[in-house]
């Protein structure tokens, strides 16, 4: 038989490959002799990922979680496409899992342990993690731009069924990378997504000074045992216009504030074992010598304003359940949701005061999301909670509304080969309003994006998300500051993903995928639990000391 070379490669794992080195097309000749050995080991090859992937699904599948509806034929149904699986198809698959996929990884701890400089570094034991930088910043002939830079890393395999076979924490991963950059008035650009697996060694990470590396994209701090400053040089190729658009940034942060412990001391929750940890970098500064490329043209910034967060967690990707027996026999009670995903929103002011913002997709909202028809829906209007960090750097927890009252339709694709037109409607226009826990001149203002025609992207894995740069305005339309507005999960990402990991799109598959209903008998079991004392108490307790870290319900389950 043949050696293997890399040109026997899958050509979408040719492509995320040759992306990751700043290749527009893939070249075997430039990949690094040592990259090149580790793409065509044993560890990386298709039949190793459905091995390995077989065996999660397995084991998910004998090893029911307790008070938790079954998975069965959904589970069983995957195993009959594990045999073989690119690492792409291995992490689209993953996101197909149920709620007891949240087991194995690292315990979320019940009290926030941030330390640094460790905590800068990619929390690998855990499910998800990213590093992201969003922001404003205006060019030499003063024309504005929004950025986004995230490097996003996902452990396809609980660390410990990792090391049995034989794979480093950092094998385990699979890294994605999302790039968009938008000119006001004009396109919002986004970066083809690509995903690359450890096992290519292509991912390398050292910390004093921390240097995070995918490929050619980095992240580079200048000092030991701090963060800022530091640089980001990332690189890329649109897809979705008339012609191809490269982009490429190398931009330089300094911070002015202190991090910003998001929730309660950092636990945004830390709840059952699941949740996550999650700091801020509120106000970075960019600096001198900062440039982006757009189509050939280098284009010297000389002026912006950004935003970092670093947030690692369990149970988001997919959802899954809480890691306490208890929790669970609870919920086998209760209704069902059927929502999922959030806006988020950073909001930056003059006067050096900042705002984060979160509004959780609720089932009383179900009408809004997936929504792909010929007229846009109504007026949503949804909860939203944050914080407000003043000047000095005192943090107030805040509440509000939010009222979203136009949309915009989702019709293109960065690379609608893999990633098919959604034609879903995204928030276009966000009008807040706040209680008295902030200042009165930013209780009442509105986001507007600072293109028109949308900012929606795509993960690798298939879902698709919008997020850009936005001006923040008063009633009376005077400019207060910019800011990032995000919606996640409006889009139905199923057709995506499905392509994605090699299985077919049909309604037999599509009913594998909605939520198990909770049979009787699982009912009354949950009944009977819940019915001695101890469990009721050990319940009220979790509620108590999840609700105090701000908990979205929807991760206790």
């Amino acid at each position: 038989m043949p050696k293997a070379t890399l040109n026997d490669l899958d050509e979408l794992e040719k492509q995320n490959i040759a992306l990751s080195l700043w290749m527009k097309e893939f070249n075997a000749k430039k990949i690094p002799k040592g990259v090149k050995k580790r793409i065509l080991s044993k560890k990386n090859s298709p039949e190793s990922f459905g091995e390995r992937m077989h065996h999660r699904v397995q084991d998910l599948l004998d090893n029911p979680d307790s008070f938790t509806p079954s998975y069965r034929k959904r589970y069983e149904k995957l195993l009959e496409h594990c045999n073989s699986l690119t690492s792409i198809q291995a992490y689209a698959l993953n996101h197909l899992l149920g709620m007891d996929s949240s087991r194995g990884y690292h315990y979320i701890p019940d009290e926030s342990n941030l330390e640094f400089p460790r905590d800068f570094a990619p929390q690998l034991g855990y499910q998800v993690g990213w590093h992201f930088f969003v922001g404003n910043c205006r060019d030499t002939r003063r024309r504005e731009y929004g950025i986004l830079v995230s490097f996003y890393r996902y452990s396809l395999l609980p660390p410990e069924m990792a090391h049995s076979f034989g794979l480093s924490d950092w094998d385990n991963q699979i890294f994605e990378m999302q790039l968009a950059i938008a000119r006001a008035g004009e396109e919002h650009l986004q970066a083809r997504p690509f995903a690359i697996a450890g096992t290519t060694g292509l991912l390398n990470f050292s910390n004093q000074p921390f240097h995070y590396q995918a490929g050619n994209n980095r992240i580079i701090s200048e000092k030991e045992d701090e963060l800022f400053p530091l640089r980001v040089q990332a690189w890329g190729v649109n897809q979705g216009g008339g012609e191809d658009v490269e982009m490429e940034v190398d931009l330089g942060f300094s911070s002015e504030k202190d991090f910003l412990l998001q929730g309660n001391k950092g636990c945004l929750p830390c709840c059952c074992g699941v949740g996550t940890l999650y700091y801020s970098a509120t106000n970075l500064r960019m600096e001198p010598g900062s440039i982006i490329k757009l189509d050939g043209e280098e284009i010297t910034l000389t002026q912006g304003q950004f935003w970092f967060d670093h947030q690692w967690g369990n149970a988001l990707e997919p959802l899954g359940n809480s890691r306490c027996k208890v929790a669970r026999a609870a919920n086998v009670l209760t209704k069902t949701s059927h929502s999922r995903g959030w806006d988020w929103f950073m909001a930056q002011f003059d006067g050096n005061r900042e705002m984060t913002m979160y509004a959780p997709h609720t089932d009383e909202n179900l009408a809004y999301y997936w929504q792909a028809g010929e007229e846009p829906p109504g007026t949503m209007i949804v909860a939203v909670k944050g914080q407000y960090i003043d000047a000095e750097h005192n943090v107030v927890d805040m509440r509000g509304n939010l009222k979203i009252d136009k949309w915009v339709k989702s019709i293109k694709s960065s690379n609608p080969e893999n990633y098919f037109i959604t034609n879903t409607w995204y928030p276009d226009h966000w009008e807040f309003q706040f209680e008295d826990m902030v200042p009165e001149d930013i209780r009442h203002f509105t986001l507007t994006p600072i293109v028109s025609g949308g900012q929606t992207g795509y993960n690798a894995s298939g879902a698709q998300y919008s997020e850009g740069g936005v001006y923040i305005r008063n009633p009376d339309g005077r400019l207060l500051g910019k800011g990032f507005a995000e919606s996640v999960y409006y889009a139905d990402a199923h057709g995506n993903i499905f392509h994605l990991a090699g299985l077919p799109d049909t309604p037999e598959m599509r009913k594998l995928m909605e939520p198990p209903e909770p049979s009787a008998l699982l009912k009354l079991k949950g009944a009977l639990y819940m019915a001695w004392p101890p469990n009721q108490r050990k319940l009220k307790n979790m509620l108590e000391k999840c609700l105090e870290q701000g908990l979205p319900m929807d991760l206790i389950k």
